[in-house]
């Protein structure tokens, strides 16, 4: 990491990446043994990181950064992402840093729109 490359800086950097469908450039900030937590998946490894990521980065449609801080090796990014399945989720991730690479990414968010998007629908009674 470069004297710039804090973990604030680095962790704007990587969710504009993939939020702008640059998952390439999304894995350059990945360690090889990155692991994930969130409420609907978890995940170990840059492979199967990146394959969840790559599956969520394909619905967003914008993305706009609230607050982003951190410390030598942590960073907090809040964000509000849309989605076209979705709608707006506005999301926060705690990633932790090891030579500049993240290491774990644990996220959180309301699950409802996602959860609601999910739902089957039933379909509308008919008349008798």
């Amino acid at each position: 990491m470069n004297q710039n490359s804090t973990p604030a800086t680095l962790a704007r950097a990587f969710t504009e990446a993939w939020a702008g469908h640059d998952l390439d450039r999304a894995a350059t900030y990945l360690a090889d043994d990155v692991t994930f937590e969130g409420p609907m998946s978890q995940s170990r490894g840059k492979a199967a990181y990146l394959q969840g990521l790559s599956k969520f980065a394909a619905a967003v449609t914008g993305l706009k950064i609230l607050a982003v801080y951190g410390d030598d090796t942590r960073a907090v990014i809040m964000y509000e992402v849309a989605t076209a399945p979705f709608g707006m989720v506005t999301t926060a991730e705690l990633l932790t840093f090891r030579d500049g690479k993240i290491v774990a990414d644990r996220l959180t968010f309301d699950t409802y729109n996602v959860r609601q998007a999910a739902a089957p629908r039933s379909a509308p009674a008919a008349d008798s």
